[in-house]
């Protein structure tokens, strides 16, 4: 399946704005949302790859930039010990409930979405603190 995968939303959060990147299909339809919770390299490449595949099986995937009141917007952490090292220390930083308040924007803003069916489901990817 063709998929669109350059949008991205800055969703409202408690602690500031929050890039979330939109990978869906690109044919018409409505289609059920993921909320996929990056690793601690934020957005990378495989993450990137993982939300295509996702999406190029009939999903709307939304992968937000988990540390966003830490970092830049558009922020990739490199994978080597200084980005583990920051990526680390920036799960255990983060208030816990920030990350709930996070994934409740990230699902409203699919249940919402306009080819979004109101299914909903989430998954992650080794951000365990």
């Amino acid at each position: 399946m063709i998929i669109k995968d350059n949008e991205f939303v800055d969703l409202d959060t408690l602690t500031g704005p929050m890039r979330t990147h939109i990978f869906r299909p690109a044919a018409e339809g409505r289609y059920p949302g993921i909320l996929l919770f990056s690793e601690i390299f934020q957005v990378t490449g495989p993450i990137r790859r993982t939300a295509a595949r996702i999406a190029g099986n009939g999903f709307i995937v939304a992968v937000p930039e988990i540390y966003h009141e830490l970092e830049p917007a558009c922020t990739i952490l490199a994978y080597d010990e200084t980005g583990a090292d920051r990526g680390n220390s920036h799960k255990t930083t983060k208030e816990l409930a920030s990350y709930d308040s996070d994934a409740r924007a990230v699902l409203a803003y699919l249940k919402s979405h306009p080819l979004c069916t109101g299914k909903l489901g989430s998954m992650g990817i080794c951000n365990v603190a």
